[in-house]
């Protein structure tokens, strides 16, 4: 992940609550990077990984030195369990479902983001507006 720089933005119009996010990742590095399946998002004490929006699956992006990969992040669905933060851990995923995730890069948010237990998250999509589709309705 020392190749990787991570960002997230707030998609919602100015003075609303931030809801809806775009977590970019770029490769600094110099080497060709695959990401694989979506943001590993899980926060201390949660009891669960936020959860993927399964229809945003697409091909795992391969990233060449420079070149970027997007995931939509909807922060809350208006359930119970709320996490002001921040922060998000970030942690990457391997190529085999259900492969131990790396340790989490802490990743600043756009100010402080109320999530609850609707949050949900894409599959690393290399258009961040067909990222951004899956979550801007919600």
């Amino acid at each position: 992940m020392s190749d990787l720089a991570f960002s997230a933005t707030n998609e919602d119009e100015k003075g609303k609550p931030v809801r809806h996010l775009l977590l970019t990742v770029t490769n600094t590095g110099d080497k060709k990077c695959n990401l694989y399946e979506y943001p590993y998002l899980r926060f201390p004490y949660a009891r669960a990984p936020i959860a993927v929006i399964k229809d945003s699956k697409d091909a795992p992006p391969t990233l060449a030195p420079g070149e970027k990969a997007y995931a939509a992040l909807l922060a809350s669905g208006g359930h119970m369990d709320t996490y002001d933060t921040n922060t998000l851990p970030l942690s990457l995923q391997g190529p085999d479902p259900g492969s131990k995730p790396s340790d989490p890069a802490n990743v600043s948010l756009p100010g402080q983001v109320s999530f609850d237990d609707g949050a949900r998250v894409t599959y690393w999509i290399t258009a961040s507006g067909l990222a951004l589709r899956f979550i801007m309705s919600s």
